[in-house]
């Protein structure tokens, strides 16, 4: 059995959709907890979510109070499926599992406040939330994270300050510096 969540409740059947990957897929995970964080409506600028060496979900927030704010008072349904169709190493995430056609729920499950069980599951051990830290060491991290992102998704950056609060609050030097890198002037 797998799960795929999300924050739409009442579902039969999971219909795949274009994401980050560009190409229509319904998307599901083998591990329930790790299921839980894509129960609300984030991408990887909010999180840099892996796998540590032990198949722990580790989840890294990309800026202070990212989980709090993304995850708290929102509700969720955990689809069961079947993991017939679904597919490992589509995605460069190796916890994660795709299908290409629709697939029919098994059962739903609510849980009322993600952010509620994503603590208890993470005092019980089952996932690792890495808070923002104002420390050399974690803000290398998220810079690279977020650095590849920017251009793994092409983000135009001459525009991106102006049309997502996340880029012009907490990405602004990282969007200057991209650009300054690209106006040529290293050209030797």
């Amino acid at each position: 059995m797998l799960y795929h969540v999300s924050p739409h409740a009442g579902l039969k059947t999971l219909y795949p959709h274009v994401s980050s990957h560009k190409k229509a897929y319904v998307y599901a995970v083998e591990d329930f907890v790790t299921g839980l964080l894509f129960g609300v409506n984030h991408d990887d600028f909010d999180f840099c979510i892996s796998t540590d060496e032990n198949g722990l979900t580790t989840v890294y927030e990309c800026y202070p109070d990212a989980f709090k704010n993304i995850y708290q008072g929102k509700r969720c349904s955990v689809y069961v499926v079947d993991d017939e169709g679904f597919q490992r190493g589509l995605t460069s995430w190796s916890a994660e599992l795709v299908c290409d056609t629709e697939v029919a729920v098994l059962n739903e499950i609510t849980v009322a406040d993600l952010y509620e069980r994503l603590i208890e599951e993470e005092s019980l051990g089952n996932i690792k939330i890495c808070r923002y830290e104002f420390n050399d060491a974690y803000r290398k991290k998220i810079s690279a994270h977020v650095v590849d992102r920017f251009i793994r998704f092409d983000i135009d950056l001459h525009n991106c300050l102006e049309w997502d609060i996340r880029f012009s609050t907490h990405y602004k030097g990282i969007v200057e510096g991209l650009l300054n890198l690209m106006d040529g002037h290293l050209l030797q």
